[in-house]
């Protein structure tokens, strides 16, 4: 297995083969894409330039379609949030409410190398507070005038923008992108094995199993899972930004 980490690197290793069907994208490469607050937008960017001008498709797995629309759904209730709240005052009758927009507005300035999203957890809490307040803003509200057709416009737009393709194939069978069935039991052996959470588990077995000589990541463990030399891949390599 080969580490690129420069763009340098990924052109001079795909120079070296042949008839490339595409390359395998994980969640974190997909987002830092499509947001510029995210720290690697540019980075992300810079590669998929290569690859494009190359013609070298991007494909991601049915469980990163599902990641990726959840981190776009959390991105679009924090910018709804701090809206909401740039229009408040503190001396609102809904003090909860207040403070728990103040607190994802505070958070979202503090972090200037991440692109902040809220957490589960807070958004129940913004969910719950949302509804007991005496307020026209309810959460069905609220949904409809900062996400519904946000969301899908949003999604959409990214999708095409992107040129995303997606692997779908059902347990044990194979298509033109593989070289062997894949099975959930080798998935969960790979999660066992290297203490991989079952969507990284999932996109390691797909890559290993698959013509795709290329995976593009920003998670670091993609690497220490192929370190092992009898789970060496031959001319395959991982581009970590």
């Amino acid at each position: 297995m080969i580490v690129l980490k420069s763009t340098n690197d990924l052109i001079s290793y795909l120079a070296n083969i042949d008839n490339v069907k595409g390359y395998v994208a994980d969640t974190g490469f997909l987002y830092a894409l499509s947001f510029d607050d995210d720290r690697l937008h540019i980075s992300a960017h810079d590669v998929l330039e290569t690859l494009s001008d190359l013609d070298i498709p991007l494909y991601a797995n049915v469980i990163s379609r599902m990641e990726f629309i959840d981190l776009i759904f959390r991105k679009l209730v924090t910018n709804g949030i701090i809206q909401v709240y740039d229009n408040m005052t503190s001396n609102t009758n809904h003090k909860n409410l207040w403070n728990l927009f103040k607190n994802v507005r505070d958070q979202n300035t503090a972090s200037k190398s991440t692109s902040y999203k809220v957490d589960e957890s807070r958004l129940k809490k913004i969910r719950f507070e949302l509804e007991q307040a005496n307020s026209s803003l309810s959460w069905k509200r609220f949904c409809e005038t900062y996400m519904e057709d946000k969301l899908y416009n949003e999604w959409v737009f990214i999708e095409e923008q992107l040129g995303l393709n997606f692997i779908e194939i059902m347990e044990g069978n194979i298509s033109n992108e593989f070289n062997e069935p894949l099975y959930w039991s080798d998935m969960v052996k790979v999660m066992g094995k290297h203490g991989l959470r079952g969507p990284d588990a999932m996109i390691a077995n797909i890559f290993a199993k698959s013509k795709f000589p290329l995976l593009i990541t920003t998670d670091s463990d993609f690497e220490k899972c192929f370190s092992d030399p009898l789970d060496d891949i031959a001319n395959k390599a991982i581009y970590i930004l």
